[in-house]
């Protein structure tokens, strides 16, 4: 396997960790890092961010070559909406910080990955 795949197989298995996480102690780790417990929607919705992390993680470990761009785009577009959430909403910028600081570290080792390919190519 490349660099470039090894890389993204890293990236993707941390993703697949953080989402059993979200999943297995998502209600407390937002007690941790907001201070209070999540209302319904919110615990709801870690839940579905966590599915989304393990699912994506475990596409990118699995087959590390395949969707870059995609994976890469998607995690951009999610850690946009978490800054404007963040603004629109100072109530849960915490923890919606964490969440857009977890999806840009994943598409910065995705475009590096990329740019590592364009490299050796």
């Amino acid at each position: 396997m490349t660099t470039q795949g090894r890389l993204v197989r890293v990236a993707g298995v941390l993703g697949a960790v953080w989402g059993a996480v979200l999943l297995a102690r998502g209600d407390r780790l937002w007690a941790v890092v907001e201070g209070r417990q999540p209302s319904r929607g919110e615990s709801r919705t870690v839940r579905l961010l966590g599915t989304r992390h393990l699912l994506q993680g475990l596409a990118e470990g699995i087959a590390p070559g395949r969707f870059r761009r995609f994976w890469s785009s998607v995690d951009l577009t999610h850690a946009a909406s978490m800054v404007a959430l963040a603004v629109l909403d100072p109530g849960r910028r915490r923890p919606v910080l964490v969440s857009a600081g977890v999806a840009l570290v994943g598409a910065a080792a995705t475009r590096q990955a990329r740019r590592l390919e364009a490299r050796n190519s």
